[in-house]
């Protein structure tokens, strides 16, 4: 497979995963008692509701022209967040569950993608064949990165909406203050550490073909 292929199986998989992901935000808020999204229009899989010009497309762009010259190993980006009010869930602790909505549906996602590669490694080979289970590999590949990337406890990531609700006073104005220039220690950390995130992706990713019965793939 050359880096072309591999590329756009990986970018396939990020428009899947991101676009999941913000729709589970939105639901579980949904849920929760939080109508901003659903009256916004983002309760919806209408993938041209949560693109990000930036997120979605001119980083994703960037980071796929990288890949298919051989100088990345993955791509990655966002969507736009879908918008969520607080305020309104039933129950001040709805922030986790809306905040760890998003990472779990990308799991999940890997899961159900790794899932069908062993259903599908069930039928005789062929080329049709192995493009499905290299575009399912991708797919569940680029989730579980997601899932693990989102984790990470910076502002504005998912798992810092986590860690700042536990938080109290001075302590959690300063963690949220971090959030405008969260995007640029994030991708500093990725540049400077991002062997340690491959190696978790992989792991978490290994983990869940193991459980498969199909060994170490990742």
């Amino acid at each position: 497979m050359n880096n072309f292929e591999r590329a756009i199986y990986m970018l396939v998989g990020l428009i899947i995963g991101v676009i999941v992901h913000e729709y589970m935000h939105g639901y579980v808020a949904y849920r929760m008692g939080d109508t901003t999204a659903k009256r916004a229009g983002r309760l919806t899989l209408d993938p041209l509701a949560h693109i990000d010009p930036f997120g979605t497309l001119i980083l994703p762009g960037i980071l796929l022209l990288m890949s298919i010259m051989g100088y990345g190993t993955f791509i990655i980006g966002y969507a736009k967040p879908v918008p969520i009010n607080p305020f309104l869930f039933r129950k001040p602790r709805g922030i986790i569950w809306v905040s760890l909505a998003g990472p779990l549906s990308n799991l999940g996602l890997g899961v159900v993608f790794i899932g069908l590669i062993r259903l599908l490694l069930t039928f005789d080979g062929g080329a049709v064949l192995d493009k499905m289970i290299y575009t399912c590999l991708f797919i569940a590949y680029i989730n579980i990165l997601l899932f693990v990337f989102n984790l990470i406890p910076i502002p504005p990531l998912d798992g810092s909406r986590v860690v700042g609700y536990f938080l109290r006073g001075e302590a959690r104005r300063i963690y949220q203050s971090l959030e405008p220039y969260g995007f640029f220690i994030v991708l500093l950390l990725v540049m400077t550490f991002g062997f340690l995130l491959s190696s978790a992706v992989g792991g978490v990713a290994n983990l869940i073909t193991r459980l498969f019965g199909l060994g170490s793939i990742f």
